[in-house]
């Protein structure tokens, strides 16, 4: 018999940034899919941190903290384990992992047990004595995923902080930490498979995370994570596995790390219509909102729609659920979606069956509401889940007082109000303006 620490994680990168041109790639169901290129210029969504916490925190109090979070985050994103003990028998050739808590005596390398005691050093260092997050569950030594978790961590440990303190109200804030730490590693080693494909929950989790990040940013994350990978099979010392996570933290940056952590605690113990229920509430979805427009012709209502994602050399593939909403790229402009958004006969039935959109957010219409609007579009074109989002008070405030400003630059007219001079346009054109509107007051750019 002979151990087998880790069944190797074939690595095989994606094409790099140099000279590829990204694309999407629709598939409803409906004729041939449609082919787009996301537009230039997708970032990560910014999340500040105050909201940031205040969302982890509702967020968690939702769910329990899981006593096994590897095991807890395999069975979430159906991943198989590829970590442990491993029994060998060389005549049937035959490979039979051992139970969680059964470990084979002896057979840690002296490597192994060093980063292992060096990693027990710095739990204690940052104040959490012990295994502080929970990777000595299923083996004596950190090995396997546990590795990339510690890398994870470690190239994250301001939003991990940021995330203790949201939870600090808890009765164990640090379990919570594991289990968001857990989910949002497995997360990605889903992801470091050669060719992705996603479907289901990882789906969902795929296209908003998507809309938050931009294409690029997301591509760059999973080529980052699979040289993590690397670099972590091949650390012989805590050292060089704080080197790994330093640079992919570098990578990611602060505003997708709060993204990727926001999303992570949101899926745990979710389906992927729960997920895609909980979007439209966070810090972010009315830029994330935008963000799938751009670059996924994807209308955010549709979200919960995404069947699978896949993800090859240079496209991103979505398959979405007959009758979902989409929009293809046509001169720049949207065409008409496919299907129809959740439409009410006004604003009060609208807030009636959806609720208040959220704390310190207040229901926005990305197309306005206002009398010639209604006649001309009617009141479901404008009440409805496609074209009411959650937005931020502040950034409400914000845009009102834009449109009622007068913005020769923009609109040509210095008699017109920006509300008036858009309401003798299309709806789309409405739309399009509206929602560079958010984007743009949000990020200063229009005052």
């Amino acid at each position: 018999m002979r151990r087998w620490g880790l069944i190797p994680l074939v690595v095989v990168l994606l094409t790099g940034c140099g000279g590829v041109t990204r694309s999407v790639r629709l598939e409803t169901g409906r004729g041939a899919p449609i082919v787009v290129t996301p537009s230039a210029g997708g970032t990560p969504v910014e999340v500040d941190e105050e909201d940031f916490e205040e969302a982890v925190a509702v967020l968690a109090r939702a769910v329990r903290p899981a006593s096994r979070p590897q095991e807890e985050a395999r069975r979430l994103w159906q991943v198989e384990p590829r970590s442990g003990s491993y029994l060998y028998d060389p005549r049937s050739r035959r490979i039979t992992p051992l139970g969680p808590d059964e470990h084979l005596e002896g057979d840690a390398s002296s490597a192994d047990v060093e980063l292992t005691r060096a990693y027990l050093r710095w739990c204690e260092r940052t104040g959490r004595p012990g295994d502080c997050l929970r990777l000595l569950l299923e083996g004596p030594t950190v090995n396997g995923d546990g590795r990339y978790a510690l890398a994870m961590a470690l190239a994250q440990g301001a939003v991990l902080e940021e995330m203790l303190d949201a939870f600090k109200d808890m009765a164990d804030p640090q379990a919570m930490l594991t289990t968001v730490l857990w989910t949002w590693t497995t997360y990605m080693v889903l992801l470091a498979v050669p060719e992705p494909f996603s479907k289901g929950l990882a789906a969902v989790m795929t296209a908003t995370l998507i809309a938050y990040v931009g294409v690029d940013t997301f591509w760059n994350l999973i080529v980052g994570f699979k040289q993590l990978v690397e670099a972590a099979d091949r650390a012989t010392t805590f050292g060089a596995l704080r080197e790994a996570g330093e640079r992919y933290g570098k990578v990611m940056g602060r505003n997708a790390a709060r993204a990727f952590a926001l999303l992570a605690t949101a899926a745990i113990g979710s389906t992927a219509p729960g997920l895609a229920a909980k979007v439209p509430r966070l810090p972010g979805a009315a830029l994330a909102t935008v963000q799938a427009e751009s670059q996924l012709s994807l209308r955010f209502a549709a979200v919960g729609s995404v069947e699978t994602v896949a993800v090859s050399a240079g496209t991103v593939t979505v398959a979405l659920a007959p009758g979902a909403v989409a929009m293809a790229a046509n001169g720049g402009g949207p065409t008409p979606p496919v299907g129809a958004p959740r439409g009410w006969g006004s604003f009060s039935g609208f807030k009636k069956a959806l609720g208040p959109a959220g704390p310190g957010k207040e229901w926005h219409h990305i197309v306005e509401q206002t009398p010639g609007n209604v006649q001309r579009f009617g009141p479901q074109a404008l009440h409805n889940t496609e074209n009411v989002i959650p937005l931020d008070k502040g950034v409400h405030a914000r845009v009102s007082q834009f449109y009622s400003s007068i913005r020769r630059n923009l609109t040509g007219s210095g008699g017109l109000t920006v509300r008036q001079w858009l309401s003798t346009q299309s709806y789309e054109a409405q739309r399009d303006f509206g929602l560079r509107a958010i984007e743009n007051v949000s990020k200063g750019l229009w005052q």
